[in-house]
């Protein structure tokens, strides 16, 4: 629900100034601001990074100039990005259409699949643009000693949310190791592949929004966010495109599951420094205990705290 006009950012003035625009709607956002304008009878779309963004932004403007280039309907700068009161700003293309209307149907998931697929096959054509600043590949973020440190901290305080999230990180660590990962193909990955983020016109294409985590990892990492652990139907349609490897499907879970730690660190430190009381990690936890459809094929269960094999059940 959009929050009353009270409460609405607005556009800062300046920005208006420079690029000659004028606010019709506040478009939202989760971490970055995005607003509808006018400018000379066309409708453009105005993004206000955050302050804490800690990605780099000239990463995402090259991906998606690459892909408009090779025919994707993707949001495309009209001006340079700007700086003003400790924000990056960019004037971007406007995208008509609206998310589908059987969003996460079964038809909408196994046709989501097919074009994830279709977008890899232009994603694999991005020349060599190394890694994105601030992230790594799952193999890397959940080997991460700080971040095994934290964790192991937070099961002490928090014991049952926190053994939670250290077997898991224990399980993604342990299956990395197993694998030979020399032969695992990497591209650039949307990372947030979901129905809200696609544009439909006339039942067309019209628009894939949301490129504000796009970096280089394993390619089954993308199912991530588009899949969640339970939306079997995507990885359905996109072998229907892209046939995966016996390497992809030991890679789905390890790569599933560390997703599921990026921000963890952030918010166990926070928490230690006295920033925070404690951080809520529900999110995470509720995907990590998903043991449905491939989950339960390809993964063990979560046994439970120590001396509990009844499953998933917290004491």
């Amino acid at each position: 629900m959009r929050p009353d006009h009270s409460e609405t950012p607005q556009l800062p003035h300046e920005i208006m100034q420079r690029w000659n625009v004028a606010p019709t709607d506040y478009l939202g956002g989760r971490h970055n601001q995005h607003w509808l304008v006018q400018s000379r009878g066309s409708r453009l779309v105005v993004r206000g990074y955050s302050p804490e963004t800690w990605d780099d932004i000239a990463y995402e403007l090259e991906v998606l100039r690459q892909l408009a280039a090779l025919g994707w309907p993707v949001p495309t700068l009209v001006e340079p990005p700007t700086h003003f009161a400790g924000q990056t700003w960019c004037l971007f293309t406007w995208l008509p259409g609206a998310p589908p209307e059987l969003a996460d149907s079964s038809k909408e998931r196994r046709a989501r699949g097919r074009l994830l697929a279709e977008l890899h096959e232009s994603t694999a054509l991005i020349g060599d643009m190394g890694q994105r600043g601030g992230f790594c590949r799952s193999d890397d973020l959940v080997g991460d000693p700080e971040l095994l440190s934290l964790v192991q901290h937070y099961e002490r305080v928090c014991p049952a949310e926190g053994h939670i999230l250290r077997w898991h990180l224990d399980q993604a660590r342990e299956s990395f190791e197993r694998i030979d990962l020399n032969g695992a193909e990497t591209l650039v990955l949307h990372s947030d592949f979901a129905p809200w983020n696609l544009l439909l016109r006339d039942e067309r294409l019209s628009g894939v929004l949301d490129f504000e985590s796009t970096h280089l990892n394993y390619r089954v990492a993308d199912f991530a966010l588009a899949w969640r652990g339970d939306q079997d139907e995507i990885l359905d349609g996109y072998q229907e495109v892209h046939k995966l490897t016996d390497l992809d499907w030991n890679l789905l879970v390890p790569v599933y599951w560390a997703w599921m730690f990026l921000g963890v660190k952030k918010g166990i430190r926070a928490m230690t420094s006295g920033a925070l009381p404690s951080p809520n990690f529900d999110w995470q936890i509720k995907h990590l205990l998903k043991h449905s459809g491939l989950v339960g094929q390809l993964a063990p269960p979560y046994p439970g705290r120590a001396g509990n094999q009844t499953g998933a059940t917290l004491e």
